[in-house]
Order: C-alpha cells, then structure tokens, then sequence
C-alpha cells in the first residue's frame, strides 16, 4: 500500500513540474539585450596596496610609461614574467609609499607578478597606440 501511494505522489509531482497553462509556439524566444563587455579603456597607473596589483588586469598602451605607486609599507616589484628568458619589463623594488614606472612593450598579454612576493600575480595587455 506505502508503495502505492509513494508511486502516484511521484507520478502527480512529476507530471505537475511538466504542466504548463502557457502555447509554448506563442512565446517569444528570450534574448540577451545586455552589451558585451568592452575592452578596458588604457591606464597609465597600477597601483600596488594590500599585496596585489591593483586593476589585476590592466590594460596599457605600447610604448606608454606606467607609474606604479606602492601604497603598502612592505617594498615590491612589479615585474614581467616570461614563460622563457629575462623579464620584458621591471620596476625594480619600488620602497614602501614610493613610486616606481616601467615602460610598456610592444602589443600583446603579459604575465605580471612581484619578485619579492611571488603569490602577487596580475596580467597586462598591452594595446597599440
């Protein structure tokens, strides 16, 4: 009898989730009418406060040179990181509440991070000018 009652409370449960009063052929398909993200506008400053990069993925313009402000007391770095080979780019250690720049390099996505802290990781797209 449980069985029974069990089966026709699933059987009423699914056919309930499968009901509709609404034509499915009348029904105007939803479309997405929120813009796609656009490219970030170019910065000429990254700044470095509470161990990170801040924007983390910052896009800069070829040849442009980018100050790098570190707000934190502790010293860092804002070096490339290359899959191979000497870094692009490096601000050298740039002391608690100084400012130190780099110059950025030709178009293309770069791996950022701190020599001095190496979990402080970013990324920076360089555009052209």
């Amino acid at each position: 009898m449980r069985k029974a009652i069990l089966a026709a409370l699933l059987g009423a449960a699914l056919l309930a989730g499968c009901g509709s009063d609404d034509d499915m052929t009348t029904r105007e398909p939803k479309t997405n009418t929120a813009a796609a993200p656009s490219a970030a506008a170019p910065v000429d400053t990254i700044r470095i406060k509470d161990f990170e990069f801040q924007p983390s993925r910052a896009t800069v313009t070829a040849g442009q040179k980018i100050s790098v402000p570190n707000e934190d007391s502790a010293p860092h770095t804002l070096t490339h990181e290359p899959t191979s080979g000497e870094p692009l780019f490096d601000t050298g250690t740039v002391r608690g509440e100084q400012t130190g720049s780099f110059s950025a390099p030709k178009p293309g996505t770069y791996n950022i991070f701190c020599d001095i802290h190496p979990f402080m990781k970013g990324e920076i797209e360089v555009v052209a000018s």
